[in-house]
């Protein structure tokens, strides 16, 4: 989301964040809920479907775009996809996950590494 303020040049109130991070805490919350009456799977499925729509569809709105929300929805796609896959990979778990996060943390740090972050806020306002 930050990354997404800082190229696009559009502001993103902290309201916002706050309702998008909200949204992803409903996820875990539905998928325990679910998961005592369904199987882990299916409980899994519905829960991302669920988060997933709701946020594709606030987001579209909030960043004046489908196309931005419809962007934002592939990405959690990806992202609950591969929580699965390490979910149900029990031995390599942890591997993957560190590899997961080495490979975020480097894409984070490609993508920013000409960003003068002292000017940051200036084309904001």
């Amino acid at each position: 989301f930050v990354l997404f303020e800082l190229i696009k040049r559009l502001k993103i109130h902290p309201l916002q964040y706050l309702l998008v991070g909200l949204a992803l805490a409903i996820f875990f919350l539905l998928l325990l809920s679910l998961s005592e009456h369904i199987a882990f799977w299916q409980a899994y499925l519905v829960s991302a479907a669920a988060c997933i729509g709701l946020q594709g569809f606030y987001l579209s709105g909030a960043l004046h775009s489908w196309k931005r929300g419809l962007g934002f929805s592939t990405l959690l796609t990806l992202l609950y996809g591969v929580l699965y896959v390490l979910l149900a990979s029990e031995n390599n778990a942890l591997l993957m996950g560190s590899l997961l996060l080495f490979g975020i943390l480097a894409a984070i740090m490609w993508i920013t590494r000409k960003v003068d972050w002292y000017d940051v806020g200036t084309g904001l306002r």
